[in-house]
């Protein structure tokens, strides 16, 4: 037993150690170009090395654009069992884009997306659409994002998180289209003032079914809704000086489900996301049949009846 043990800590380790960083040496072509990628940077757009064969990307892989632009992504960067990241270089940046007709195809987009100094992803299209399953995250300068979106009419899928940059205004997902988006995970923003996790600045319909959550050191939103509709289901947590979410033009919808909440600070003790005796937390609508007849809550008096005790009373 020791002895596969052994074995099996060996194989994790050596499938760890094959991932490895590849840097793009052409702009304007397909991400699965054969010779595209070299190990080795030796400057904007050019490497040296021993070329990813595409068939041999392993778990953990990160395929930097390294100052290249517009880098197709035509299929899945990864695979079912091979999660990647895409990212655009923190000094050179570079770019992919992406069709929503080729996320349609490859249906399952396997990659995590970081922005460097320039934007990870440019997402356009009509038709076809699909899930890119990965986490998004902001770029370290001014309106650098993770993914810019500009579609129309399908529905992308994120299941992921999503988190701001350490750039103003660098979204982790910035929809500027009339595409409608649907977010399986959490939206957070990021390190510096009006960092947001996710930025709705058009007409489009954002479903979020994890939580908006703000950040305590500066003003930072998690969810910004200068227009369009957003929809949340999960929970709100505010920080102490970032919310969770701000509307400024659009239209903003709280539709929790029974166990989420609104977290809020009650003191400068308060640590973000915790719920304990510096935090405020707003239960979710228990429904006026599971309240005494009498008790009030927010703008509702209970109607429970049954029993002799008090049921169940919000106080907060």
């Amino acid at each position: 037993m020791k002895k596969l043990l052994f074995l099996f800590i060996c194989l994790l380790l050596a499938s760890q150690a094959r991932a490895t960083t590849y840097y793009a040496t052409s702009s304007t072509v397909n991400i699965d170009t054969a010779s595209l990628w070299l190990p080795t940077s030796t400057g904007t757009c050019t490497g040296s090395g021993t070329a990813l064969v595409w068939a041999d990307r392993a778990n953990g892989d990160v395929l930097n654009a390294n100052g290249c632009t517009a880098l197709a992504i035509n299929v899945d960067a990864g695979s079912a069992s091979v999660q990647v990241t895409v990212q655009t270089n923190t000094s050179t940046g570079g770019g992919f884009t992406l069709a929503t007709a080729d996320l349609g195809t490859m249906t399952t987009l396997h990659a995590h997306i970081t922005a460097g100094s320039t934007s990870a992803v440019t997402l356009t299209g009509s038709t076809g659409c699909g899930t890119i399953s990965g986490n998004l995250t902001g770029g370290n300068t001014t309106s650098i994002r993770g993914v810019a979106d500009s579609h129309t009419l399908c529905t992308v899928t994120v299941s992921g998180n999503i988190t701001g940059g350490s750039g103003s205004l660098a979204a982790g997902y910035y929809s500027s289209g009339a595409g409608p988006v649907t977010i399986n995970g959490n939206v957070a923003a990021g390190s510096v003032a009006n960092a947001y996790g996710l930025y709705l600045t058009s007409v489009a319909v954002v479903a979020l079914t994890g939580n908006c959550i703000g950040v305590d050191a500066v003003s930072a939103v998690g969810c910004q809704v200068s227009a369009g509709t957003l929809t949340v289901i999960g929970n709100l947590i505010f920080g102490k000086k970032g919310p969770a979410v701000f509307t400024q033009g659009g239209t903003f919808y709280y539709t929790p489900a029974a166990t989420n909440y609104i977290l809020l600070p009650k003191n400068s003790s308060y640590v973000l996301g915790t719920i304990d005796s510096n935090a405020v937390e707003l239960p979710t609508d228990p429904g006026v049949a599971n309240v005494k007849s009498g008790v009030t809550y927010g703008s509702f008096t209970g109607t429970y009846s049954t029993g002799g005790g008090t049921g169940r009373v919000i106080t907060q």
